[in-house]
């Protein structure tokens, strides 16, 4: 009789987990991130990357970057806005697919007719970060879909960079200096007046302080990175943190616009999500737990009572 009760617990208990998990699987496209793209200001060629990395349940992290090249209006056939998107999206896809196919938690879709593309995450997955690198000096228009950044609990950094620093080929080399050409850099919060400084004579940490300060939203200057840089010794697109950027920590906007016009620059935007499945996500496994807790207080009531039944039977 105890042995039944007791399998009959445990069954109850295999159950709850079940549905618990189930219940926190994410659906897809529950993370979108949609960028707009524009005409490079650029003459050359320059470099555009899209790095996203994302998680299933709480396995690691898995990362894909799409890294294509934009002809500049001086070239034979510059890139158009439409094609930057749609070469964007294509290329991030390229590298997501070097996953297996059961791993390939996000997928990137260009609008058709327009200059933007979509980054949507696949069901059972969660999108953890994604990190723009520009360095043509488009306008780009940032938004997640029908949802404010406050309410999809997405944190945003904007890092300003020297483009010296990644354009080593002689077909985009230009003047290889690291510092600001001289310029202005533009940034719209929603439909809140723009924002515009002179790049001229400054650092990028001169700049993105004079931004953090102009900024309101909270907006904050910080010398520690809103998340690490990924960093690989053979790729000269892949950056440390150079020691600063303007953080927007629960921006209740919708959309973020940076317009940038100065050739010695370029931009690295951060968008962290939630990552709701992350292996530290203690929040995720309370139900368990709670769960666990009331099976074993009820394992514990049917055998004191069954003991008191048998005491009295004897």
């Amino acid at each position: 009789m105890k042995k039944n009760k007791f399998l009959t617990l445990i069954t109850a208990f295999i159950a709850i987990t079940m549905v618990s998990t189930t219940a926190f699987a994410l659906p897809a496209e529950q993370n979108q991130f949609r960028l707009q793209t524009s005409l490079s200001k650029r003459s050359g060629d320059t470099a555009f990357s899209t790095l996203v990395s994302w998680r299933k349940d709480d396995s690691y992290l898995h990362r894909a970057n799409g890294l294509i090249f934009v002809n500049g209006y001086k070239s034979k056939n510059p890139t158009s806005a439409i094609d930057i998107a749609r070469k964007a999206a294509s290329g991030l896809n390229g590298s997501i697919n070097y996953d297996s196919p059961s791993e390939r938690g996000v997928v990137a879709t260009a609008i058709k007719g327009k200059a933007a593309f979509l980054i949507s995450n696949k069901e059972g997955f969660d999108l953890s970060q994604i990190t723009v690198r520009d360095y043509s000096n488009q306008k780009l228009h940032f938004n997640l879909p029908n949802t404010s950044f406050n309410a999809a609990s997405v944190d945003v950094a904007i890092d300003f960079v020297y483009s010296a620093a990644v354009e080593y080929l002689d077909a985009f080399a230009g003047n290889n200096q690291q510092k600001a050409a001289g310029g202005s850099i533009k940034i719209t919060i929603d439909d809140k007046p723009t924002i515009e400084i002179k790049t001229n004579n400054k650092s990028v940490k001169e700049i993105e302080k004079e931004l953090a300060e102009a900024l309101t939203f909270r907006a904050k200057f910080s010398s520690t990175p809103i998340y690490s840089n990924y960093v690989e010794s053979k790729s000269r697109n892949y950056k440390p943190f150079d020691g600063g950027e303007i953080q927007l920590v629960n921006l209740n906007a919708k959309t973020i616009t940076i317009d940038m016009d100065d050739s010695g620059l370029g931009v690295l935007v951060k968008f962290k999500f939630p990552d709701a499945n992350k292996p530290i996500d203690v929040a995720n496994k309370v139900p368990y737990l709670f769960g666990f807790l009331v099976i074993a207080f009820l394992g514990y009531v049917f055998y004191r009572m069954n003991n008191k039944e048998e005491d009295l039977q004897g």
